[in-house]
Formats: C-alpha cells, sequence, structure tokens
C-alpha cells in the first residue's frame, strides 16, 4: 500500500514527540497533585492503535492521555479546531486528525471520507490514535451515549489494510475537576474483541463493537447516578480505608476499584434495601457534621498520641517552619500576580465543570511564561546574566516546594488544635470514635446484606 502525501504531513519527528512528552508530562505534575497510570502492558509494540477514552475534561483529556504513554498519539479533533489560530499550528506538529460532524457549523461531512483515508493510512504503519467516542466532553457521572466512529474506524482498518487494529479502553478519573493539585487515574484497559459473526450486516456489526466498546470502557471509568452518590461513596471509602489502616497507603487505583463496588453495592441495596440505605447516609451525615463542629476530620480518631510520635510530629513541623516554609514563600511571592489571574479568570471563561482544567492549564502557560520571562528579563537588564539563572533556578525551586507545600500549613493548625482539644477534652474523642464504631457496624451490616445479593 502506497503512503499519500497527507500521511507525511501528519508524521511527526521523534525529537518533537520527545519534546511533546516531556512537555505534557511537566504540565500535568505540575498543575495535579498525583498522577497514576495503570494498564501500561495492555498497550502492544509494532501495532496500529485506537485508545478510545472517556471525555470529561475536555482538551486536558489528551493532554493527560499523551503525558502516560511515550507513544506518539495522533488526536481525531472536531474539525472547528482547526480554525482556531492559536490551536492549528499545534494540532498540525501532533498530526491530529480532523473529524466533520454534522452539527459543528459550516461542517463540511463529506471530508470525513479522507479523515477516514488517513485513519487507515496511520493505522497500517502502527501509529497510534485517540478518539472520543462520547463525542464532546461533559459533566456528567457516567458515560454518556457512545457514537459508532471508533466502531466504523476499527471495521474500516480491516477492511481496508487487511490487519485489525488494537482497540483499547482508557479510562480517565479526575478526583477534582477545576481544583488546582487534585489527583488523576488513568487507566488503559484490555483489548476490545474486534471479531464479527459471519455473514452479520456492516449496520449490525458496527453496533456490536460500539456495545464492546462501551462495555470495556464502563470497567476503567466510574458510572454512578449523580455526583451527590460519587461524593458519597468516596466519603464512605474514605471511612473504610481509616477503619482498616490503609488511609495514606491506597494508591489511586485501589480508591477507584473500592469506589467501583460501592457504586454496584449501592445500586443492589437502593432497589433491595432502600430504607436501610437512606438510614445510613442519614447516619453518616451526622457523624460529618459533628466531627465538623467539633473541628475533627476521620483520621483524628486513629491517631495515637504516643511520645514517639509526638517527638517526630515536632521534628517535621520544625523543618517545614524553618526550611521549607521560606523556600516556598519565595516562590509564592514570585508568582502570586500570574497565580491569581489565572484562578479568577478561568472562572469567567470557563463554560462548565469540565472545561475548568483545560482553561487554567492555557491561562497558566500564558500568564506564568510572560511573568516569568518578564521577571528574568529585569534580573537579567539590571544585575547581569549570572543572577538572571541564579534567580531562575530560585524561582523554580522555590516554585516545587510551594506546590508540595500546598496545604501544609493548614494541616499543622488542624493538627494542633485536635491535639489540644483531645488534651483538655479526653472524653470526646472516646464519644467520636463510639459514633464511629456505631457507623463501622452498620456499615459492615450492610456489606454482608450487598454481598449476598450480589451472589443470589
Amino acid at each position: 500500500m502506497q503512503r499519500s502525501a497527507s500521511t507525511d504531513k501528519l508524521k511527526t519527528h521523534p525529537w518533537f514527540n520527545k519534546i511533546w512528552w516531556n512537555f505534557c508530562r511537566l504540565i500535568v505534575k505540575s498543575f495535579y497533585r498525583k498522577f497514576e497510570v495503570g494498564g501500561l502492558d495492555n498497550i502492544p509494540d509494532n501495532a496500529g492503535i485506537i485508545f478510545c477514552a472517556n471525555h470529561v475534561n475536555a482538551l486536558a483529556d489528551a493532554v493527560v492521555l499523551q503525558a502516560a504513554t511515550k507513544k506518539a498519539i495522533h488526536p481525531l479533533a472536531r474539525s472547528g479546531l482547526f480554525k482556531n489560530r492559536l490551536f492549528k499550528p499545534l494540532l498540525e506538529m501532533i498530526g491530529a486528525v480532523p473529524i466533520y460532524r454534522r452539527k459543528d457549523p459550516e461542517a463540511d461531512v463529506s471530508r470525513n471520507e479522507d479523515s477516514f483515508r488517513r485513519v487507515y493510512e496511520l493505522l497500517a504503519e502502527n501509529q497510534t490514535l485517540i478518539i472520543f467516542p462520547e463525542g464532546q466532553s461533559h459533566d456528567a457521572p457516567h458515560l454518556t451515549e457512545l457514537k459508532t466512529g471508533a466502531a466504523r474506524m476499527a471495521l474500516g482498518a480491516i477492511e481496508e489494510n487487511g490487519v485489525a487494529p488494537v482497540v483499547l479502553p482508557v479510562g480517565l478519573t479526575f478526583t477534582g475537576k477545576g481544583k488546582f493539585r487534585s489527583d488523576v487515574l488513568v487507566q488503559f484497559g484490555e483489548a476490545v474483541d474486534l471479531s464479527v459473526p459471519e455473514g452479520m450486516d456492516s449496520y449490525d456489526a458496527v453496533h456490536l463493537i460500539t456495545d464492546r466498546i462501551r462495555e470495556s470502557l464502563a470497567e476503567v471509568t466510574l458510572n454512578a447516578e449523580s455526583w451527590e452518590d460519587i461524593n458519597l461513596l468516596d466519603r464512605l471509602e474514605q471511612f473504610f480505608a481509616l477503619r482498616h489502616g490503609k488511609y495514606h497507603q491506597r494508591s489511586l487505583k485501589q480508591r477507584f476499584r473500592a469506589l467501583q463496588r460501592l457504586i454496584e453495592a449501592q445500586n443492589l441495596l437502593r432497589v433491595h434495601e432502600p430504607d436501610r440505605v437512606r438510614s445510613l447516609v442519614t447516619q453518616l451525615k451526622n457523624f460529618e457534621r459533628l466531627c465538623s463542629y467539633c473541628g475533627v476530620r476521620d483520621y483524628h480518631l486513629t491517631i495515637k498520641y504516643q511520645p514517639a510520635l509526638i517527638g517526630l510530629y515536632v521534628i517535621r513541623t520544625l523543618f517545614i517552619l524553618v526550611v521549607a516554609l521560606p523556600v516556598a514563600l519565595w516562590g509564592i511571592v514570585n508568582s502570586i500576580i500570574p497565580f491569581m489571574l489565572t484562578r479568577h479568570l478561568s472562572r469567567l471563561i470557563a463554560k462548565g465543570a469540565n472545561q475548568y482544567d483545560t482553561t487554567k492549564i492555557l491561562l497558566g502557560l500564558l500568564f506564568f511564561s510572560f511573568f516569568w520571562g518578564l521577571q528574568i528579563f529585569v534580573m537579567y537588564r539590571e544585575f547581569g546574566l549570572k543572577w538572571a539563572l541564579v534567580y531562575a533556578f530560585s524561582l523554580m525551586i522555590g516554585v516545587a516546594v510551594a506546590l508540595k507545600m500546598r496545604g501544609e500549613n493548614k494541616r499543622i493548625r488542624e493538627n494542633l488544635k485536635v491535639f489540644f482539644i483531645f488534651l483538655r477534652k479526653r472524653q470526646l474523642k472516646e464519644y467520636l470514635q463510639s459514633k464511629q464504631h456505631e457507623l463501622e457496624v452498620e456499615l459492615a451490616k450492610m456489606v454482608r446484606i450487598a454481598n449476598r445479593l450480589s451472589i443470589s
């Protein structure tokens, strides 16, 4: 099969791929506190690949996904983005393929034939593509209806190239969209079965593969009825983790699996034990209100204030206050203007929670690059190259420490406050622990009921 000129334009150079991957990693590591990737063993070498990912965070989804793998990814992007003067050069450099949607104004859907041809050529050359089958970014706490494009591309590639591409589901889970320094989990699932019964017509074959893609995506994504359910189950997951002493050791993947099991259990219990579910939710909320009123968090009830632990805590706190805090303050003082501009303007510009991260990342790149560049230039003009380099290095160190320290001062104040509260009111801790134990007993009963229901 001869390679067309259009495919040559889509191919990127290895040096650019490396730069782009490192850039995406830097963005993700800076914006998110914890970045975890699972299922990398499911990505094959020397094969055409179609990543099918859920779409919950606009353009940030593609950046996060590229940061998760060193493979050069060619996104399938809506054609309107190619008309944007800011995005067009970047999309061309990373070899994006335009997709023309009927609902987009002035979109010529007949040009999708050329786009599909490009897709087949890239897959024949063992390139990697990313498509978001849901069609557009959304704020729903579950998968929305999948479009058939991914299935049509996969089956079309088999017919055109004689070789089946590898279709992999990718789950993107964000713990707090729009919240700076939240967490993100990327999970590559197992390859989707592309086999089709002999004699099945193309329409049914496309919908069969689309259903399989949806089932595979459901395994690597959280699917709840509402965000209220997600928030409630997240608190329950934390409660279970504290009960088993795994609050700090758990990975994002462990939290994800626990939340999946809780969603399944909740769906069963709502049908068979609705009154007990409502009672448990009320009991949990009352316990949280009580802890909040006392200024205590769940994990404070598990701490045993022994002399050795108190001594280590004092040493750690002194180190933070004497060494880390001044360095962090240097980074904060030199970054406060671009940070505040990014924070406030993103609230005005973003339309919905699914656009917050993308807006903050883009505005952050603009403002931080401008202000840091200006500050370094002023240092160069006033004091010379040597001090400009020293300032730039100190700025990077200060910002890195500030990111690590984010929220640390608040935690120190909370922990000291709770320590002295429990020191003065010893019975308060015992009372809260008794209420926590009552909740644990009820949760254990609900787990046993859910287990019986899932078996029957």
